[in-house]
């Protein structure tokens, strides 16, 4: 098939969770055979010099410079006029004349068999009619995103904003859900309620996956670093940093007291840095080259998680190099993990951070946990998984 992949970002360079599922779909099928034609938002960077890797998975590469995300003011004043339009302010900031005109022309003149749109806030990109069939996927259910800030947040004015929000994406959600041919759905968790929210829609599991044979298992870590990777510009993954830090990291400390805290990932603000990396212990990275000997020398991976939705490829690419993770519950949702044997989760601040204390001291037990979570990954969450679903799912599409 000729595919047009509508993209939010490109596949490559692979820097967060986001691209790295794009890059492993994308992957997967230029190995079954389809041509790939990619249009996506990029980076001034990124346009002036696209990757030449993209060009082993695509037979063409078209760009459109990504919004630029405004002032503090002029966001207030962009959501104040989504208020009226009635947009969500997700879809409002990506559809763009540049990506709308770029759409047009690719379909006016590529002959595609299928649109694949990257999540719903680029569908807005797609013309109304006269398109081939979309295929449309998801990285995670975006309302419950929503929903789950609006159980932490106290400030009233920001949750009755909050509460608008939630109802436009949700309503957006599930109308663009119900228009695709077929929804990639990242998890069986996110298939099921991607079903139950739009009856009659085909729905598939496409996992989130790694390439597990580039991380090599750890054989021995530095026995007290604890670590959190993530975007610190993605505000669950701050406020899983200043959960931890606040009521986990100072329990785990009087039973350790070496215990360090090493947070991993880029644009944490300086408001962030300055009131924690006083903290003995914590030390923040900010953007690193390449993630792998970070973790390497961490003895555990925590994920912390109170806010978000999809599953967490930082859970698997810590489960590749054998390490213990301790997480809650909405941070290893949706992923196969066995609690107590391949993963430790704990919603409890104090449970928690018992259960990253006792993976601390003893090596041997966090080492079987690793180990397990490594075969885990292996069977699950691989490319050749990937590759067995995207086949299943064309094959399927094709003979319709």
């Amino acid at each position: 098939m000729k595919i047009l992949f509508v993209s939010l970002a490109v596949p490559i360079p692979t820097t967060n969770g986001h691209r790295m599922r794009d890059r492993g779909i994308v992957a997967a099928l230029a190995a079954a055979g389809h041509e790939i034609t990619l249009l996506s938002y990029a980076k001034p960077e990124e346009c002036r010099a696209p990757s030449p890797e993209l060009f082993k998975y695509c037979s063409e590469v078209h760009v459109v410079e990504e919004p630029v995300p405004s002032s503090r003011f002029w966001q207030y004043w962009d959501r104040l006029e989504c208020l009226v339009s009635g947009q969500p302010y997700g879809a409002y900031r990506l559809r763009t004349e540049e990506m709308q005109f770029a759409v047009r022309d690719l379909l006016r003149t590529g002959g595609f068999d299928v649109i694949l749109c990257d999540d719903i806030y680029m569908a807005g990109n797609l013309p109304n009619d006269s398109l081939p069939p979309i295929w449309l996927n998801k990285h995670d259910i975006t309302h419950e995103i929503v929903d789950r800030f609006l159980q932490l947040e106290r400030n009233p004015l920001k949750r009755m904003y909050g509460r608008i929000e939630y109802r436009r994406i949700r309503r957006m959600e599930v109308g663009a859900c119900s228009s695709a041919s077929i929804v990639f759905a990242c998890s069986e968790r996110d298939q099921a309620i991607v079903e139950q929210l739009c009856p009659g829609t085909k729905v598939c599991m496409l996992p989130n996956v790694i390439d597990v044979d580039s991380y090599t298992p750890a054989a021995e870590d530095d026995g007290r670093t604890t670590l959190y990777v993530g975007s610190m510009d993605w505000f669950p993954n701050s406020d899983a940093v200043e959960f931890y830090l606040q009521e986990i990291f100072p329990v785990v400390r009087q039973t350790v007291p070496d215990a360090r805290f090493v947070v991993a990932g880029r644009n944490p603000s300086t408001a962030l840095v300055d009131r924690y990396s006083g903290m003995p212990g914590v030390e923040f990275t900010g953007t690193v080259a390449d993630i792998r000997p970070i973790i390497a020398k961490a003895a555990v991976c925590v994920v912390p998680l109170r806010i978000g939705s999809g599953t967490r490829l930082k859970i698997l690419e810590a489960g590749a190099m054998t390490k213990a993770v301790v997480s809650t519950t909405i941070g290893a949702e949706g992923l196969d993990l066995d609690n107590g044997k391949e993963i430790l989760i704990a919603d409890n601040p104090i449970k928690f951070a018992d259960a990253v204390c006792d993976m601390l001291k003893q090596p041997s037990e966090r080492r079987a946990i690793g180990v397990a979570a490594r075969y885990k990954v292996e069977q699950h969450y691989s490319l050749a998984a990937l590759g067995r679903a995207i086949t299943a799912v064309t094959d399927t599409a094709t003979a319709a």
